[in-house]
C-alpha cells in the first residue's frame, strides 16, 4: 500500500510533513462505517461510483474500510474494536468530518463535481476549499484522508511509538516524517481533546489581551475576529511576532523580505486599530527557545499581565509554529498559570473547545485585514484558506448551539498552567527526530 501513490507534494522548508495527492484507492469493495461519508467526501464517493465500484455499508466483503477520523473519547473506542478485527494489513482510510486531521493523501475531487457540489457552504465544503487552497495550492479541490494498514493505525490512534516501527520509504504513504508528525497530532488530541471534552460558545471577555504569533498573517488567519472583537469592547491589545519574516517573499532578498512583512504587519495592524506590537527578530525557520526573543518575550509578558492569551497549538504542522510553543513555555511566568491561553492552528486545525462566531461586519474585517499581508497571498491563497476554515468551524459552532453562523474561529481553551502541563505530558518534544 506504500507504494501506490508515489506523488508527494513539494515540502516547504518549515513544513513537517506534507501529503500525496491522487485519485485512487488500494480496494475495489470500499465499505464504510461510523456515519455517512456523503457530507465529507462527496468526491471519493462519485469516483468509487463512476469506477463502477460504489462504496457500501460496512461488510465481511469489503477489503477497505472507509470512516471518519475519530475524537479520542468513545469514537475512538469503537474504531478500536472494529480495528482489532480485521487482518494487519488490511486498508483503512479515515476521512476528515468533525475532527481535522494531519493527512497523508489527499484525493483529488472529479472536475465535474467542482464547484457546482450541493451544500457548498457546508462544514465539509468548508474543508475542501481549505485543503484546495493551502494543501494543494489551489489546483482543483481535495479531500483528505489518512490511510494506512489496520494495525499500524491502531498504533497510532492509541498514541503508541509502535506505529513508528519499520516505516516505508520517502515517497510512501508510510514515511518516517509523517509517521512522527501523525503520532504528535494523535498524541496532542489525547492530552487536549480527551475524556470531557465540552465545548462552549464565544470567548471570556478579557480587558488585556496579548497575541503571539510566529509569522506576519498568522495573527488574523488564526485569530483576526478574536482581536477585532477585544478591540470593539475596549480591551487593550499587545500583538507580537517572533520571526523575522526574512523566508517569507521569494522573489526578493531576506532584507527585502523582511521590510516588506513589517510594513503588512503594521497596516494590519492598523486596520484594527491596534498600536502596541513587537518585534522579536528570530530567524525564520530556525527559532529556537534559547534565544534573545525568549527573553523579551518573557519582559514583555510580565510587564503587560494579559487576562488572555492567543497563540498558536503545539501540534500545527510547521516547525516555526511548534517551536513558538517551546519559546512561549520557556518565557511563560508563573503569574500567569492561571490566565486563559487560546491557542488555534492554521497549517493543522484545532478540534476546538470554544468557537467564536464573526458577524457580517467582523468577517469583512478579516478579508480586509487579510488582504494587507499581499506578499504572502501572492504565495498561497491564505484568503481562501481562511474562509474555508471559518466556513468549517462555523458549522460546528450550529451543531453545538444551534445557531445561524456562517464565519466562526476555533480555539483550544485552557488556564496557561494546564496548557503546559499538557505540553509536558504530550510526547510531542519527539517532533526533535525530524531536524
Amino acid at each position: 500500500m506504500g507504494r501506490l501513490l508515489p506523488c508527494p507534494l513539494r515540502r516547504p522548508l518549515n513544513v513537517f510533513s506534507m501529503p500525496h495527492v491522487g485519485d485512487r484507492l488500494p480496494g475495489e469493495r470500499v465499505g464504510f462505517a461510523g456515519g455517512d461519508p456523503q457530507e465529507w467526501v462527496p468526491g471519493l464517493l462519485h469516483r468509487l461510483q463512476v469506477g463502477g465500484r460504489p462504496a457500501q455499508p460496512w461488510s465481511a466483503q469489503a477489503d477497505l474500510l472507509l470512516h471518519p477520523y475519530p475524537r479520542p473519547n468513545q469514537e475512538l473506542a469503537e474504531l478500536d474494536a472494529r480495528l482489532a478485527d480485521l487482518p494487519a494489513n488490511f486498508p483503512v482510510a479515515l476521512y476528515e468530518a468533525e475532527t481535522p486531521i494531519l493527512p497523508n493523501l489527499l484525493m483529488a475531487v472529479p472536475e465535474d463535481l467542482e464547484g457546482g457540489e450541493p451544500g457548498g457552504s457546508s462544514p465539509g465544503a468548508g474543508l475542501r476549499r481549505y485543503r484546495s487552497a493551502f494543501r494543494h495550492q489551489g489546483q482543483g479541490q481535495v479531500e483528505a484522508l489518512v490511510l494506512l494498514p489496520a494495525q499500524r493505525l491502531r498504533y497510532l490512534l492509541r498514541g503508541s511509538f509502535l506505529c513508528e516501527v519499520r516505516p516505508g520509504p520517502g515517497a510512501s504513504l508510510q514515511n518516517r516524517r509523517f509517521l512522527i508528525a501523525a503520532l504528535d497530532h494523535q498524541r496532542s488530541l489525547m492530552q487536549l481533546c480527551g475524556g470531557d471534552f465540552s465545548v462552549r460558545i464565544g470567548l471570556p471577555e478579557a480587558k488585556r489581551v496579548v497575541v503571539i504569533m510566529p509569522h506576519f498573517d498568522d495573527d488574523v488567519l488564526q485569530c483576526g475576529g478574536a482581536m477585532a472583537q477585544a478591540r470593539q469592547q475596549g480591551a487593550e491589545v499587545r500583538m507580537i511576532w517572533l520571526t523575522d519574516g526574512a523566508l517569507g517573499v521569494s522573489t526578493v532578498s531576506p532584507e527585502e523580505s523582511t521590510r516588506i512583512r513589517k510594513q503588512e504587519a503594521a497596516n494590519a495592524m492598523a486596520m484594527l486599530g491596534i498600536e502596541d506590537f513587537h518585534f522579536l527578530d528570530a530567524p525564520e525557520t530556525r527559532l529556537k527557545a534559547r534565544g534573545p526573543w525568549t527573553r523579551r518575550l518573557k519582559a514583555l509578558l510580565q510587564e503587560f499581565q494579559p487576562d488572555r492569551v492567543h497563540a498558536v497549538w503545539w501540534a500545527d504542522n510547521n516547525v516555526d509554529h511548534f517551536e513558538a510553543n517551546r519559546v512561549l513555555r520557556a518565557a511563560w511566568p508563573v503569574s500567569l498559570n492561571s490566565t486563559s491561553l487560546a491557542a488555534s492552528g492554521i497549517w493543522t486545525p484545532v478540534p476546538g473547545n470554544r468557537y467564536l462566531p464573526l458577524s457580517p461586519a467582523d468577517r469583512q474585517l478579516k478579508d480586509e485585514v487579510t488582504r494587507a499581508y499581499a506578499s504572502q497571498i501572492a504565495e498561497v491563497d491564505y484568503l481562501q484558506v481562511e474562509r474555508g476554515l471559518s466556513l468549517y468551524h462555523a458549522g460546528q459552532a450550529r451543531q453545538v448551539a444551534g445557531l445561524e453562523v456562517q464565519s466562526a474561529e476555533s480555539y483550544l481553551l485552557f488556564e496557561g498552567g494546564e496548557y503546559w502541563r499538557r505540553f509536558r505530558t504530550s510526547g510531542v518534544p519527539k517532533r526533535w527526530l525530524l531536524g
